[in-house]
């Protein structure tokens, strides 16, 4: 196999391989809370510290892969990936599980980082649009087929069984990755800015955890101002060191890049809760069991899965920021569609709105990619591909923060319930009204790319 079609099928295999098994250690939590007696709080925490270790450490592992190499870290990354998953599985406790999906969220950091980076250093511009689409396809199967796989395997054989699906992708990832040819250290020979680094992380642990803890204002508003402070001194920190960990020209001097990073925060901020509430939704109001709900949830990731491909090829052919803006206009159109789903809507009427949001979402997310990619120099790949990352990463907390928020002042503390069921169609219409007001916003700051890139 040539060393540029490995490439592909091992960066296709990560992004296939994290979001995956994100999305089926998500079906077993009901069952690992029963097994090892956690509270709601320690639950929480198996399913956070993933993504909170994971967009802490992002962008201080996209820049050490380019000072140590981005295939040496592309392949300790999926093995430590894959080991920890299987680790994950003996745990004996709680604090254990978690501490081993912080472990895992780093081997995830270490694939994401340097995947999408040495795809776009192998394949030229011409071809860009296809492989970003290729890898987003991945990432939309991944989560398809992730929750179907993980729920069979927790009945079948119990939910430490799942940790163990790492192991056929993931040994075959980390082959493929052994048999590219070359390396990449285009920041050779350079200092790293620990500081500036857990500034950085510090920052991200207070900002997220400050936008899912809104719902208490106590609680939220003093981890953000935190935040605030220590984006500060990290601002401080990358304009006096000698080699930053992030260059702020990326954001000062290119506009392309600046907008399309503003472009994946709206938009996942806008889309993200769209599963959350109608996996509530369906099961409460409808009466739906969690398996047949997840079957009409999986329209979305499906329409996105066939689509992205088509979508990144054409956006080797016509203007991608233009198609990226097409596609965020259709997800503001979807989540508008969902404002007006009450208790007798249809189920064909919802499958179709999540046909146009998967519509939406594939139109955006590879020609934003292929954008964001190529507005930068290739020594910034590995650093522009961990801040999209991130961004999606800060989109999602937002997206969540939003909805903890309506939902405490509408719910005040209840449960979703079949007795709350007014108060919680109330709170989901204002939720994507407010998610659609985002997407609108998002189409003007995509479309003032559109000329530039």
């Amino acid at each position: 196999m040539q060393s540029r079609t490995a490439a592909l099928v091992a960066g296709s295999m990560a992004s296939f391989l994290v979001p995956f098994m994100m999305s089926a250690v998500g079906i077993t939590l009901p069952v690992v809370q029963t097994e090892l007696q956690a509270t709601a709080v320690e639950l929480s925490w198996v399913a956070g510290s993933y993504i909170l270790a994971l967009a802490a450490i992002l962008l201080p592992v996209g820049r050490l892969a380019d000072i140590w190499g981005r295939r040496r870290t592309f392949v300790w990354g999926t093995a430590a990936f894959v080991v920890f998953s299987v680790c994950a599985s003996l745990a004996w406790s709680v604090a254990s599980l978690v501490v081993l999906r912080i472990v895992q969220g780093v081997g995830a950091a270490m694939i994401l980082s340097t995947g999408v980076a040495i795809v776009t250093d192998i394949y030229p511009k011409n071809e860009r649009g296809k492989v970003m689409g290729v890898l987003v396809a991945c990432v939309y199967l991944g989560l398809s087929v992730g929750p179907l796989v993980g729920g069979l395997m927790t009945d079948l054989a119990g939910w430490r069984s799942v940790f163990f699906l790492s192991l056929p992708p993931g040994l075959a990832c980390w082959l493929l990755a052994m048999r590219i040819e070359g390396e990449w250290r285009p920041a050779e020979g350079e200092r790293f800015d620990a500081l500036g680094s857990l500034y950085y992380a510090l920052f991200v642990v207070c900002f997220v955890n400050g936008l899912t803890g809104l719902a208490r204002p106590a609680q939220g508003l003093p981890l953000l101002a935190g935040a605030a402070s220590l984006g500060l001194l990290f601002v401080l920190r990358s304009k006096r060191a000698v080699h930053p960990l992030l260059e702020l020209s990326l954001f000062t001097s290119n506009r392309v890049f600046l907008l399309t990073s503003l472009a994946t925060l709206i938009n996942y901020a806008g889309t993200f809760a769209v599963g959350f509430l109608l996996s509530l939704y369906l099961q409460v109001v409808k009466g739906f069991s969690p398996m047949n709900a997840g079957l009409l949830l999986v329209v979305q990731p499906v329409v996105q899965s066939l689509l992205s491909p088509l979508a990144g090829t054409l956006s080797d052919r016509f203007n991608a920021a233009g198609m990226a803006s097409l596609g965020m206009a259709l997800c503001a159109l979807g989540l508008l569609c969902m404002v007006g789903v009450g208790a007798d809507t249809s189920l064909w009427a919802i499958g179709g709105i999540l046909a146009l949001l998967g519509l939406g979402f594939a139109l955006f997310a590879s020609p934003n990619m292929s954008v964001v990619m190529g507005s930068v120099e290739p020594r910034h790949y590995s650093i522009a591909s961990s801040l999209v990352a991130t961004m999606r990463t800060f989109g999602m907390s937002l997206s969540m923060g939003i909805a903890t928020v309506v939902f405490g002042f509408l719910l005040h503390g209840r449960q979703v319930s079949p007795e709350t069921v007014p108060q919680f169609l109330a709170s989901m219409h204002i939720i994507f009204a407010v998610c659609a007001a985002l997407c609108v916003i998002g189409v003007f700051f995509s479309l003032g790319r559109v000329r530039k890139a």
